[in-house]
């Protein structure tokens, strides 16, 4: 207890020098600023927000934030959630088991288990509606005006399950005038794109206004499966997307906006392969074609050229519905209402996790031995979701020096899964002879979500630099798990908790900003499907920041930096635990653990045709405690010297450049290159009850994308942008998802895109 209290005092101290040695530096550097920028020197354009529920400059907001527009997202080749690991330091996005399972990190803090019970920590949402769940968050990011990105705890205005932060989806709104955008690609592996959005400006006097967005997306595989055509193949996918929105703006106190978006996707998720096996694993298995079935494939530590696996097919359906009401009482105070209606449903068939088929070997039970089908380890997964949602906010000032946000919220869900699972046990048997035996096994259950809250926020200015906010909210929380496979139980459950969060802002000069930050955050607690506990409870996490934020060099280069120290309380922790009944975990609350570190984001304009940008983030995670019941002895042990943080890289990356070179063929020719770098990552918490966990450890990479673009070439009444892009331009072979099935005696990894390029054609009227 007193090295945790002394951790946290040094935690606080770190940041109270940093933000003294900022404000004190502060005079020096405002000298840089001459004047401020014209129509012919620009320099970096400011952003505006909506992070704190209210619109305001991104460089004049007390948070750790980092916000794209969609131009910038396009110029990068971002096209999904998974790609935002570009955006942000301390951000790390991958894609699950299917390729719309997302798992999000932020600071460290997230979840890699996607199961209908299970709450990310990191909220994702689209115009202010949450997506309730990880499985089926990795849509298509289609029609953005742009992305915001939370770091940190956001507890009050955002509510439960933000104990990492937020990530804000801002879709574009219907234009006032007339106004066309069709867009083309091709590449590799007959990639295919077609995109195709409409304006149709205000109505006359109506004060309406509409757009529709459509998108269509398809690639082949890039692992080539000899059992399936090139559109199955590992890596293929076939989107389909539409997006349709009206608003209402008459110029007077009412403006309301709709919003429809709809995703159909087919996928062959990137393919599971075997990295390492026990010798009775490998003897088993191997002797499959001498038995007359399909050759087994040994491990193999590195990315395979070829595949032998199931169809391992799924279908992705994802579909959202938004209606913002405003409503300007007065001057000085607004009240919006933000209702949301989201469904998703997923359906795997054949999901394969070990990268065989074909497999035979002796069965020994039931029955008489026996060469029979067998499987390392397979399953088909079926989950459908729906949610609703309501929030009213009451947006207002107070003279010159007050400005507040009030708020109510409301969430209901409900949801169900079905996942039979089958593998094959290897036991021996008679005089030194290996045998099988062939279990299946389902997991059945519904989830029922219900949460409700009241929040607040006000900022008081102290004097015309100086201000500081509060923020308050409570919130009510009530789940229920029904399952009848493999074990029959119906619990229910009930939380409640008070978050708070305290801001310091002093904006040393009309460009430089520093603040200080104390918030806190609740994750709720819950059920895990698989796990042999019932229940696990909240997770709870203080956070203390300290920032900067600059424009310098009349507005040339921009800094922003965040120093950060977090201490999680009950940490919500998974363990897998493969058994002869399919895959078991069980989630507790395992301690405490203590999250510290830096980000620092970089851009610059050396000079007109130059434009840099950089992003690193630095998070060093340690558990001060951690209660584990060792299965071999039953005895409980603090095992935080030993535990290990999963799906979490320490040291983030991201760094590019953009060259324009001029006028050719009457348009502007310019090209990008983009690098993003993440350290090794583990994938499992307690590494001293695997097998494989330094097989299946995923080393640091880097990728390595660039791209060629001329663009505002006339044609006819639009104007046109040719792109040759490319990614993974080094071919860098990398892991994104590691299972380790110890009992079992095998561990699997999957690997990311090889190379790709390609060309893409917009034209914009």
């Amino acid at each position: 207890m007193k090295l945790e209290n002394r951790n946290t005092v040094s935690g606080i101290s770190a940041i109270a020098l940093a933000v003294a040695a900022t404000v004190s530096a502060a005079p020096a550097w405002a000298q840089e600023k001459a004047v401020a920028p014209d129509d012919k020197s620009p320099g970096i354009a400011d952003i505006v927000v909506t992070a704190q529920k209210r619109s305001e400059s991104l460089q004049q907001t007390p948070l750790a934030i980092s916000a794209v527009k969609m131009d910038t997202l396009e110029t990068r080749g971002i096209t999904d959630v998974v790609g935002l690991s570009a955006v942000a330091p301390s951000l790390t996005a991958t894609a699950g088991t299917g390729r719309s399972n997302l798992i999000l990190k932020i600071r460290g803090i997230g979840e890699s288990d996607v199961q209908l019970t299970n709450d990310s920590p990191i909220g994702v949402y689209v115009d202010g509606v949450i997506v309730g769940r990880a499985a089926g968050g990795s849509f298509e990011l289609l029609d953005l005006e742009r992305v915001e990105v939370l770091r940190g705890p956001q507890g009050t205005l955002y509510g439960r399950n933000t104990t990492g932060g937020a990530v804000n989806l801002i879709t574009r709104k219907p234009a006032d005038d007339f106004g066309a955008e069709v867009m083309g690609s091709f590449g590799r592996w007959n990639y295919l794109q077609g995109r195709a959005s409409i304006d149709t400006g205000r109505l006359g006097e109506t004060g309406l206004a509409a757009r529709v967005s459509f998108l269509h997306r398809q690639r082949e595989g890039y692992f080539d499966n000899r059992l399936s055509a090139p559109d199955r193949d590992p890596g293929s996918f076939n989107t389909e997307s539409v997006r349709a929105a009206l608003s209402y703006d008459k110029g007077g106190p009412v403006r309301a906006s709709y919003a429809f978006d709809y995703t159909h996707m087919v996928s062959t998720a990137a393919q599971m392969q075997l990295t390492a096996a026990t010798q009775r694993v490998l003897d088993y298995f191997g002797a499959s074609q001498s038995l007359g079935g399909a050759a087994f494939l040994p491990p193999q530590a590195t990315q395979r050229d070829y595949s032998a696996a199931n169809a391992n097919v799924t279908t992705d359906m994802s579909m959202g519905h938004n209606l913002t009401l405003e409503l300007d009482v007065s001057d000085h105070l607004t009240i919006r209402s933000i209702t949301g209606l989201r469904e998703m449903e997923s359906d795997l068939v054949d999901g394969d996790i070990d990268g065989q088929s074909g497999l035979v070997g002796l069965i020994i039970k039931p029955g008489t031995p026996s060469v029979r089908p067998v499987r390392l380890f397979d399953g088909d997964i079926y989950r459908k979701q729906r949610q609703f949602s309501q929030e009213i906010n009451l947006i207002g000032s107070i003279g010159d020096r007050v400005n507040y946000v009030l708020g109510a919220y409301a969430f209901d869900e409900s949801g169900n899964e079905n996942n039979p699972q089958k593998l094959t046990m290897v036991i021996p048997f008679g005089d030194n002879q290996l045998g099988g035996v062939n279990v299946q096994s389902n997991l059945v259950y519904r989830a029922e979500s219900k949460s409700k809250a009241l929040f607040g926020q006000a900022t008081y200015k102290l004097t015309p630099d100086l201000s500081v906010t509060g923020g308050m909210r409570y919130t009510w929380d009530e789940k229920r798990m029904i399952q009848s496979s493999p074990d029959v139980r119906d619990l229910t459950g009930k939380w409640s908790n008070f978050n708070w969060a305290l801001t310091l802002q002093y904006q040393a000069t009309p460009d430089i900003m520093t603040y200080l930050r104390v918030a806190t955050g609740y994750k709720a607690g819950g059920f895990n499907v698989r796990a042999i506990n019932n229940s696990y409870n909240p997770e709870f996490v203080t956070s203390y920041e300290a920032g900067i934020k600059s424009d310098l060099l009349d507005r040339h280069l921009r800094v922003n930096a965040t120093l950060f120290y977090m201490q999680l309380k009950d940490k919500q922790l998974n363990q897998l635990q493969a058994s002869p009944t399919g895959i078991k975990t069980t989630t507790v609350n395992a301690g405490k653990a203590a999250y510290q570190g830096v980000e620092l984001e970089l851009e610059a304009l050396p000079f007109d045709k130059l434009r840099l940008n950089a992003a690193l983030g630095y998070t060093d995670p340690t558990f001060k405690s951690f209660l584990y019941r060792v299965p071999s002895t039953g005895v409980t042990e603090d095992i935080g010297n030993g535990a290990q943080f999963t799906y979490s890289s320490k040291l983030t990356l991201n760094a590019g450049g953009e060259y324009t070179f001029g006028e050719v063929l009457g348009g502007e020719l310019s090209a990008r290159l983009d690098y993003a770098y993440r350290s090794a990552v583990r994938y499992n918490v307690v590494p001293f009850e695997t097998v494989f966990d330094e097989a299946i450890r995923a080393k640091g990479y880097g990728l390595l994308d660039g791209r060629i673009m001329l663009s505002k070439v006339p044609v006819g009444p639009s104007t046109a942008t040719f792109t040759l892009w490319g990614r993974n331009l080094t071919n860098a072979k990398y892991r994104t998802q590691g299972i380790d099935f110890g009992s079992l005696g095998f561990a699997v990894n999957s690997y990311g895109e090889p190379t790709s390029y390609g060309i893409d054609v917009k034209f914009t009227l």
